[in-house]
């Protein structure tokens, strides 16, 4: 059973295809990697997944539920979690606050909303330091932090994240690739990653899709593509 699965999904902007028929799955329990330069659709697709923005044809289908025409919230509440581009935290409240708001969108109770803070503030100590802090006021590497803890208290099925890696010094996205693993292997977290560092992504995933001009263009297991000379060309470079 696919845990998510988008058939022939086209998204146009202005009458341009940002992407055109689009067909890919992730199965619950996998790590997919979503690869691709600048303007291939990436960043469209996951926008399209959690709602977002609308489809111009084509089905997405979740948990053996079509979800095409839901709402984002109602997609959030199904268990689809998405870490967007920027972060996207609020910076004028606290760090407690930021983890709050994103179980708001369960309408969870006191008590259960408490149970999730701990949980997260177990997964990332750091958070936990600095709950009082205002968000605006945390490093980058902090900042990617809560917006991934932010995501995951929500309790998705399928955890979405679009360039964590972005503006982060190069040992914080080795720290960020680390704690996306162990969500990974001890959480049993199913993730779709859109990410430029296509290496760094490669080792993590078991699969991954390169999309080019809004359709795929390479798929494949992971350990197979980061050794496909097409793939090493075009995205990883010369370097091993």
């Amino acid at each position: 059973m696919s845990n998510l699965r988008l058939e022939n999904m086209t998204v146009s902007y202005g009458g341009a295809k940002a992407l055109d028929a689009l067909s890919i799955y992730v199965e619950e329990g996998e790590f997919v990697a979503l690869l691709g330069a600048n303007g291939a659709g990436k960043t469209t697709t996951l926008r399209a997944i959690s709602g977002i923005i609308k489809t111009t044809s084509g089905r997405i289908h979740f948990d053996d539920k079509e979800i095409t025409k839901l709402t984002g919230h109602r997609r959030t509440a199904l268990g689809i979690g998405h870490v967007p581009e920027g972060r996207q935290i609020f910076p004028d409240h606290t760090v407690e606050e930021n983890l709050q708001l994103g179980g708001f969108t369960l309408r969870k109770s006191r008590t259960q909303l408490q149970e999730s803070l701990s949980e997260m503030f177990a997964l990332f100590p750091r958070l936990q330091e600095r709950r009082k802090q205002v968000a605006g006021t945390l490093s980058g590497g902090e900042a990617q932090m809560l917006a991934v803890a932010r995501a995951l208290i929500s309790q998705p099925k399928i955890l979405m994240l679009d360039e964590p890696s972005l503006g982060l010094a190069p040992q914080l996205v080795l720290e960020t690739f680390r704690y996306l693993k162990k969500l990974h292997t001890e959480q049993g977290l199913t993730i779709l990653l859109v990410e430029q560092q296509a290496r760094l992504a490669l080792q993590l995933a078991s699969r991954a899709y390169i999309l080019e001009r809004g359709q795929v263009t390479i798929e494949g297991k992971a350990r197979d593509l980061i050794d496909d000379p097409r793939v090493v060309e075009a995205y990883l470079g010369i370097s091993h």
